[in-house]
């Protein structure tokens, strides 16, 4: 595993650096965090997710978080990378990019552009041509040998959140992913309270928040709370909000309080994969 000379592992933000370094300059979230657990071990996503968000400039609910409660412009360690959207990220480049700030607005910090274009301008698009990383294939929840004619299988929760991600008619027939005024989709959506795992919409814009999770617990029904009173306020424009935990487990205990939470439903997560043998 990469260390640096004193034997630890550099700071996450270090690593999200190497990443893209290593991607020619642009990746998306899912491929650096596949470089840092292939180069670094157990680091967890949710981490690593914090991290790009409190590194990219133009990235709004970066003011959120510790290392950007202060007013600057960007030009220090923590300013070196840029939002492209649909979950996209680049080295930052204030001749490209335009130039980034953290201002105060009112009682509140605000990212800005700071050379008078309008900062809610579309980011730039994605270069076309680039370097693919080569990175090795994750154990694939679909690649387990079948010795039978139907078998269940199981994966890591980021690939089968993807899964679900891939097929939201699996969970609600009208469900979609959500996409924002800015063009962000609603996979791993940044918020100021915490990253949403999935943020579903249906065709009449009611808004749902996907929540995955080994176990149960109090603090994940708390985070679900959140989520759902932020997306309330900020997005859903009074409509309902919903909210879904996807598990493998939950104790009857907190089954029995999720039940009294109005709004909200948990799912087992049980996947299986059916084998049919052809002949011609």
């Amino acid at each position: 595993m990469g260390k640096n000379k004193s034997g630890k592992h550099p700071p996450v933000w270090q690593m999200v650096k190497e990443a893209v370094a290593a991607m020619n300059g642009e990746a998306s979230y899912k491929e650096i965090k596949e470089y840092i657990w292939q180069h670094y071990g157990d680091v967890k996503e949710r981490t690593i997710n914090c991290q790009i968000i409190i590194c990219s400039v133009n990235q709004k609910s970066r003011v959120y978080y510790p290392a950007n409660r202060k007013p600057r412009n960007c030009n220090t360690k923590y300013d070196f990378l840029y939002t492209l959207g649909n979950g996209r990220v680049t080295f930052y480049n204030p001749k490209e990019h335009g130039v980034w700030g953290i201002v105060e607005a009112g009682d509140k910090l605000v990212v800005k552009r700071l050379d008078g274009i309008d900062a809610d301008e579309k980011p730039v698009a994605a270069r076309t041509a680039r370097k693919q990383y080569e990175a090795a294939p994750a154990a694939s929840p679909l690649t387990r040998k079948v010795e039978d004619e139907q078998t269940y299988i199981s994966g890591s929760f980021p690939q089968v959140r993807e899964v679900l991600y891939n097929n939201l008619s699996l969970v609600g027939k009208n469900l979609r992913i959500y996409t924002d005024a800015s063009g962000r989709q609603g996979f791993e959506y940044p918020t100021e309270v915490g990253i949403i795992d999935i943020l579903a919409t249906d065709p009449h814009q009611r808004l749902t928040v996907m929540e995955f999770a080994e176990e149960v617990t109090p603090e994940v029904l708390s985070r679900v709370l959140a989520y759902m009173g932020w997306v309330r306020r900020n997005l859903s424009s009074g409509k309902e909000v919903k909210g879904m935990i996807f598990t493998n487990r939950i104790e009857e205990h907190m089954l029995l309080s999720v039940s009294q939470v109005p709004g909200i439903e948990v799912y087992q997560l049980k996947m299986s994969l059916e084998v049919n043998k052809m002949s011609a």
